[in-house]
């Protein structure tokens, strides 16, 4: 790629999609106060208000008594509700026989999920049968496996007492069995899964799963398991299975093939071309004053998919591949790059150190707490050279010189350096920004490289998805967020 002036700091983040324009101070005040509302209105572990703009976790609460039982002195912060003493949930814990069985933990096959490094905030549970002899004092046994590493080490067990009466309860339990801490504030509350992505939103839908994961961001995002590994998805794709192949751990990147068709790519391209105009990009504080071409020289154009049946269904599409609500979608950012245009690495994610003196920036994204997810990247042509899109950083396996993935950059507009994935027409690659715990992935940065044959022209698209609700919420997007939810169990 060529080099630029800027070698010595990722590009600052492309800018997010708006409605009519950046929201103004009143609107961000008013979106303020609304937000305080609902934390008034939600619990430590509370839920969600309306049943898909809020989509942490759907399980009704029943009003507290005045007094319910108090909270165990070495656990302050247990979730109080009626007719359920965390005591004798503690006692539970400590008493009972909590190892479980070969032959129990062979049936929930863990190794096949497991990875051999951390994912942080990602966590599986083995649901097994309650402890020998404990079946009036025990719902379930889980078998705990901590940020899905894959290790010789027993699980941790923990027993699930039968008056847990929500999700929010059994959540409660793990975190407090792992030891692990809720952010609180404007963060996604963490959520249950089951091994397919589908929201868990009932105790008894849990128990009756062989396998959960617990995402603490609230999120579903696939398990990587190990590069190569495929999570195959029958019927996304009308006569098709699906596959959902790992290409890097570090950050987590996933390509599925065939994601569009021909005439889906071609559609999208004629939709954007009469609008297409130069990128632009957030600036970062460190970066006012500098033009959007030092970093960026491709062309855009945000598509609205509202009314347009064929993009609906890729709306669609994308959340039934993501398992992420299309409300939480922006529009479809069109790219164009012609001969030499490219994109510096940078993240997509927006750090709010990075804005720390743009109060719109800070507002809009709650301070780091609402932020871009996931990428779904389209790949909608060919080209005979370059157009790759680069992870400087990943790394598909740990190093003995580089156990936590690959070092920072010097050059941002390198492309020799991690992992490159080529243009190839329908294809799409999903990166995360976030990782499972809600933190920001410092690993996903990521460039457009020059495309390297004359006369050609590289055309893309960006479909970013937030860990929270977007702006763009059409009756269509609705319906596709209603399907899912439908799923939940």
């Amino acid at each position: 790629m060529s080099k630029g002036k800027n070698k010595k700091a990722a590009a600052s983040s492309p800018t997010p999609a708006k409605p009519n324009g950046l929201l103004s101070p009143t609107h961000l005040l008013l979106g303020a106060l609304f937000g305080l509302l609902v934390q008034l209105l939600l619990g430590y572990f509370g839920i969600g208000v309306g049943s898909y703009l809020f989509q942490q976790n759907s399980s009704r609460v029943p009003p507290l008594p005045l007094d319910p039982p108090p909270c165990p002195a070495a656990w302050p912060n247990c979730p109080r509700s009626v007719d359920l003493h965390w005591d004798d949930v503690l006692e539970l814990q400590s008493s009972a026989a909590t190892t479980p069985s070969r032959a129990s933990l062979a049936a929930c096959d863990a190794p096949s999920l497991l990875s051999p490094q951390k994912v942080p905030g990602m966590h599986l549970l083995c649901v097994l049968p309650p402890p020998e002899g404990e079946h009036r004092r025990a719902a379930a046994t889980l078998a705990a496996f901590p940020d899905m590493l894959r290790t010789a080490k027993q699980p941790s067990a923990i027993i699930v007492p039968p008056q847990l009466r929500t999700v929010a309860q059994l959540i409660s339990t793990v975190y407090h069995s792992l030891k692990l801490t809720h952010k609180g504030g404007k963060y996604q509350l963490p959520a249950l899964f089951n091994d397919e992505g589908i929201r868990i939103q009932s105790v008894q839908g849990a128990l009756k799963q062989r396998r959960l994961l617990l995402m603490e961001g609230g999120q579903w995002i696939w398990p990587p398991v190990d590069v190569g590994h495929v999570h195959s998805l029958p019927g996304l794709i009308p006569g098709q299975v699906t596959k959902v192949v790992t290409v890097s751990l570090k950050p987590l990147v996933v390509s599925v093939e065939n994601f569009l068709s021909p005439g889906e790519n071609e559609h999208i391209i004629r939709r954007a071309m009469p609008h297409m105009a130069k990128s632009g990009v957030a600036l970062k504080d460190a970066d006012k004053g500098k033009a959007a071409k030092e970093f960026r020289t491709s062309s855009q154009y945000f598509l609205p998919t509202v009314g347009d049946a064929l993009l609906e269904a890729v709306d669609r599409r994308v959340m039934m591949l993501t398992r992420i609500p299309i409300s939480h979608a922006e529009y479809i950012q069109v790219l164009k790059y012609e001969y030499k245009e490219h994109y510096s690495a940078h993240h997509d994610f927006f750090d709010p150190k990075a804005y720390a003196n743009n109060p719109e920036m800070i507002a809009s994204i709650e301070n780091g707490a609402m932020n871009r997810l996931a990428t779904v990247f389209f790949y909608l042509n060919n080209v005979t050279a370059g157009g790759q899109t680069n992870f400087p950083r990943a790394q598909a396996c740990i190093t003995a010189e580089y156990p936590n993935g690959g070092p920072q950059p010097w050059d941002y507009f390198d492309c020799s350096k991690g992992l490159s994935v080529f243009p190839q027409e329908g294809k799409v690659i999903i990166f995360y920004s976030m990782l499972p715990n809600g933190e920001m992935d410092d690993f996903s940065l990521h460039g457009g490289c020059d495309v390297l044959a004359e006369g050609e022209a590289k055309w893309s698209a960006n479909f970013w998805l937030w860990n929270k609700p977007y702006h763009f919420i059409s009756k269509a997007r609705k319906r596709a967020t209603d399907e899912l939810e439908a799923q939940y169990l």
